[in-house]
């Protein structure tokens, strides 16, 4: 008995000290803490600059870009399509 309350203390407090998150979660609470702290105290209304509106592009340079984007996709397709075929290629040689 005298070796049996003495294990069971030890093992009762090795589990409770493994219950501390250690690491980068254990300052989660202080750090989710930290930013409420913050938002709470800098809650003050503020004056957010509003950009002005940008105006439309004009119709050619639309046009321009939808061809230079259309192009680009084609090289990607293209390259997509080789890489596919030597990969399948390298899989059928293997035995």
């Amino acid at each position: 008995m005298r070796i049996f309350i003495p294990a069971v203390l030890m093992t009762a407090l090795l589990g409770l000290t493994g219950c501390e998150p250690e690491g980068p979660a254990s300052d989660i609470g202080d750090n989710i803490d930290q930013v409420l702290d913050n938002a709470v105290s800098s809650s003050e209304p503020q004056q957010v600059e509003t950009p002005a509106p940008a105006s439309s592009p004009e119709p050619e340079v639309i046009e321009q870009q939808k061809e230079e984007i259309e192009h680009v996709v084609e090289e990607a397709s293209q390259e997509a399509q080789q890489r596919l075929d030597e990969i399948l290629e390298n899989t059928l040689e293997q035995p």
